[in-house]
């Protein structure tokens, strides 16, 4: 049950960051194929991900972590596709965030 759990919160950020990065793209070269893949994404497969997610544990665990793994990835994208700075506070913070899902991943096993 938690690998499944995990796998659908790292479903739904992969999800959610390809969409973000589209929206980046597309406010940057307002190529409109960019905001359909967003629309695409946070219409339809983003809303079933979550669905079949209540499966596996409740809103508040899969939300929370989603929300960890979508901001690691997308500070990882914003540094290596956009050039955006990434402080030592930022590490700081994505190393906790990172701790406390793992702890947060440790409780839903019980």
């Amino acid at each position: 049950m938690t690998l499944a759990l995990l796998s659908m919160s790292g479903l739904l950020a992969g999800t959610e960051t390809i969409a973000m990065t589209a929206i980046t793209k597309y406010s940057r070269n307002k190529n409109i194929w960019y905001m359909a893949i967003a629309i695409l994404l946070y219409g339809i497969v983003i809303p079933f991900s979550v669905y079949h997610s209540l499966s596996y544990s409740s809103i508040g665990t899969i939300n929370f972590m989603w929300n960890i793994i979508t901001t690691v990835s997308m500070i990882i994208i914003g540094k290596l596709l956009f050039d955006d700075t990434v402080t030592h506070l930022h590490l700081i913070s994505l190393l906790m965030g990172i701790a406390s899902m793992a702890i947060l991943y440790i409780a839903e096993m019980d």
